[in-house]
């Protein structure tokens, strides 16, 4: 062992010193144009050259930015299509939430002047930031490349839109819903029904309590609008010096591709879409796709409310190319031009010229920053009254991705409600929407809960709950249960004994000093209530209705439905004795424990035998709806104890094709890979004799002596030595030899440095990267050996002294 380590001390090597290499360069094509590129170039130098001799009055156009190098291109090449298989990115309103909410916003740095460089979309999505044009260029990639008929808009905006100012705006968490006017509808009228009282009160008092209320509600109306002057005036934005000279950039939608119906804008800073007559667009200079450019020619004093986005109309759109698929209309009363295919009209010298194609390189997102979403995982998003917060999934440990604020004021200081949104919670739960002023807390859950449970309502400052259930995954079709400190009412929903409302009242609690039992805890029932729907296989006299229990006065009431033509419905009433112990098997019946009121006088009174087999049926029924209460009460308690474990303990859902989240199945496959290895290298290790060589050199004995064994194990020992030590000598003379090609070539660069070409000067940087990447592994190699060597002979040693067939020595 020694001598193997001072052998292996003698080997050394030193690395040498180079020049660091050059860092990574873009594509050409971002540094460099080609010569279509530069004849599309002057071609917009000349066109932008006829339109300022026309237009002098004009801005200029936004042509031929300068990209994040500083070289021109013509601004269509920027736009690169780019189909993405995610399905979040297949709807234009998904796109434009990414956009929003991937990037930072970054405001011109002169408002009324164009940007000087418009950079490529892959930049914007690498740095995650970049300004209104940045924003457009790449939403309108990303539309065009899943089939949208999509345009970047150059134009001018208010200075919220600009400014991304979004706190005189309502949230769009917040905006109502329109209501479904044809859900409930009116009332099916009854033939027969019962004339309403004569109404005996005075018409003229009524005429003057109307006036009367008819002030009130004016003064009170008056005063309201005053309040909401007030506000408008406060939140009315300064004057804007700026105002209809901001420039911002949108992205318009035409209709007819991907099924759009009617065109509309999109507004990628906020991801909302907007029609074509909005507010808070003032104008329109161009727009342009991945094709062609056009510049508007309409009046914009009146903003962009009149404005027809027919781009094949030469006279409201100036084009840049004549485009095939916009075809141009033709001007009544030119000559020449009437006869002519409106394809051929104004092609001149730009027939068949080709738009070269984009010099952007592929867009793509990976999977982790479509989920990330949002700048390190967080966005805050300030509106009227009302604070966003967003989150990526999975960065919260409770699964929290949005929280809504909403406040009484405009300074946000008065806090109303606040809603949670959570997403991969094992719990199901998806909204949670507390309020501020009473306390009540709202939980909303998705299918797939125990129970079936679908919201939850309580107040923290009493004991009032609310819940609600997905009544088709529950077997007793339970869809509500209201429980307060005295009363619980649950409502269910298509039961087979058409079972559709109980209501249990309990008795206030009675001190008792006797030994506390499993039954001291229950809440003493006083009275259960319940409804049945409308059964049609009966009749309507034998069809129950309603039926109350009252047990504390052995008392059974029971309504039953009403038949046709009647308004009153026929009733019963039983008074049953008290039953305990082993009497309650016993039922005696006699005609005065029977109160009936029958609506039909000419109907046949039912027998005692009948009304004692309801009256058993009756209390039999009793007990079931108080056992079904109790285990009510207990699947209450259960759900409340549930929930708390839960919110102690939240834990989250993760698909077994999360690979890099999924911590069970990364184990389980890693602890596969290594025991396949293992079995893998001991069936090797059984397969090859490591003594087999040098038992030959001693004639392949069956048994060993002292001194044969002791000559195979010094043997094996030494050639392992031998072999260790070359190994270094070889790594050492590989090492050497790339040291000395290194340094000659070094000494020839600082020999011929002054007349060397870019190419060759780019060679020998190239050269020197790859010696110095095979330098360093060959003295990791060299360090590993010297490392590694040492273990292996020992292990030699240790294995031969427990060899069996080396027991001789």
């Amino acid at each position: 062992m020694d001598d193997l380590l001072q052998s292996l001390q003698r080997v050394t090597v030193v690395t040498p010193q180079v020049q660091e290499s050059v860092a990574e360069e873009p594509p050409e094509t971002y540094k460099t144009n080609s010569k279509k590129e530069n004849l599309l170039l002057s071609y917009a130098e000349n066109f932008h050259r006829q339109f300022r001799q026309l237009y002098g009055d004009r801005k200029a156009l936004f042509l031929k930015p300068k990209n994040e190098h500083g070289v021109e291109k013509f601004i269509c090449t920027t736009i690169r299509p780019t189909y993405l298989v995610y399905p979040q990115l297949y709807t234009y309103d998904g796109c434009a939430s990414f956009v929003s909410d991937y990037l930072t916003y970054e405001t011109l740095k002169i408002p009324n002047e164009l940007p000087e460089t418009l950079i490529s979309p892959t930049t914007v999505l690498k740095t995650q930031k970049g300004n209104t044009f940045d924003y457009g260029v790449l939403l309108t990639s990303l539309l065009i490349g899943v089939g949208y008929d999509a345009y970047c808009v150059c134009g001018y905006a208010t200075s919220d839109v600009t400014l991304f100012n979004q706190t005189r705006n309502e949230c769009p968490l917040l905006q109502e819903q329109p209501k479904n006017y044809a859900e409930g509808g009116t009332e099916k009228k009854k033939k027969y029904t019962a004339r309403p009282p004569r109404d005996l009160n005075s018409k003229f008092l009524a005429t003057q309590e109307s006036k009367i209320q008819a002030r009130e509600e004016n003064k009170v109306a008056k005063i309201k609008e005053e309040e909401l002057a007030k506000i408008a005036e406060a939140e009315t934005p300064p004057p804007d010096k700026y105002y209809g000279m901001r420039f911002h950039c949108w992205v318009l939608i035409l209709s007819g591709k991907r099924e759009v119906a009617q065109s509309f804008f999109l507004e990628p800073t906020t991801g909302e879409s907007h029609p074509l007559n909005w507010d808070e667009y003032l104008g329109v200079e161009s727009v342009w796709n991945h094709k062609n450019y056009w510049i508007n020619m309409q009046d914009c004093s009146q903003g962009v409310k009149d404005l027809i986005y027919d781009l094949g109309d030469a006279a409201k759109w100036e084009y840049f190319f004549p485009n095939v698929d916009k075809p141009l209309l033709v001007i009544p009363g030119e000559e020449g031009e009437a006869s002519k295919p409106a394809e051929e009209v104004d092609r001149g010298e730009e027939e068949g010229f080709q738009l070269p194609h984009s010099w952007v390189t592929p867009i793509n997102i990976s999977a982790r920053d479509l989920e990330n979403r949002c700048p390190h995982g967080k966005k805050t998003i300030l509106y009227k009254k009302a604070k966003l917060e967003k989150f990526a999934e999975y960065l919260n440990q409770d699964g929290l991705v949005m929280k809504l604020y909403i406040y009484n004021d405009s300074a946000r200081t008065e806090k109303v409600k606040v809603n949670s949104y959570f997403t991969h919670r094992n719990d199901r739960l998806q909204t949670r929407t507390e309020t501020c002023h009473n306390g009540q807390i709202l939980e909303c859950f998705g299918p797939g809960r125990q129970w079936g449970l679908k919201e939850h309502a309580y107040y923290q400052s009493n004991n009032s709950r609310t819940f609600s259930f997905y009544s088709y995954a529950r077997v007793d079709g339970l869809s509500r249960k209201d429980i307060t400190a005295s009363e619980v009412e649950e409502h269910f929903e298509k039961r087979e004994d058409f079972l559709c409302y109980r209501h249990t009242t309990y008795a206030p609690p009675t001190l008792k000093f006797e030994p506390a039992d499993s039954s001291s805890h229950k809440r003493p029932i006083q009275k259960i209530v319940e409804r049945f729907h409308r059964n049609q296989s009966k009749k309507p006299n034998e069809d129950i209705a309603e039926r109350i229990f009252l047990p504390n006065e052995n008392k059974i009431k029971v309504l039953y439905h009403l038949e046709d033509n009647r308004i009153t419905p026929s009733t019963r009433e039983f008074t049953y004795p008290h039953l305990s112990g082993d009497q309650g098997y016993i039922l005696t019946y006699n005609s005065d424990m029977v109160t009936s009121y029958q609506v039909d006088p000419y109907a046949k009174s039912a027998k005692d035998r009948c009304l004692f087999e309801q009256l058993e049926s009756l209390i039999k029924a009793q007990d079931d709806s108080s056992a079904s209460v109790r285990a009510s009460e207990q699947e209450t308690h259960d759900i409340l104890n549930l929930r708390l474990t839960e919110e102690l303990n939240t834990t989250l859902s993760i698909s077994v094709y999360d690979v890099a989240r999924n911590e069970e199945a990364r184990k389980h496959r890693e602890e596969l890979e290594s025991r396949r290895a293992e079995e893998e290298r001991i069936r090797k290790e059984k397969e090859m004799d490591y003594l087999a060589p040098f038992l030959a050199r001693v004639g392949d004995p069956p048994t060993l002596d002292h001194k044969q064994a002791k000559e195979v194990a010094e043997t094996c020992l030494q050639d392992l030595r031998t072999r260790l030590v070359d190994m270094a000598n070889v790594i050492q003379a590989r090492f050497e030899k790339e040291t000395d090609e290194l340094q000659k070539k070094q000494a020839w660069y600082k020999q011929n440095q002054t007349g060397l070409t870019k190419e060759k000067e780019t060679e020998y940087v190239s050269y020197c990267s790859d010696a110095m990447f095979r330098i360093h592994i060959l003295e990791q190699r060299l360090n590993r050996h010297k490392t590694i060597a040492p273990q292996k002979y020992a292990d030699l040693e240790t294995r031969l002294k427990h060899d069996p067939r080396l027991a001789q020595y």
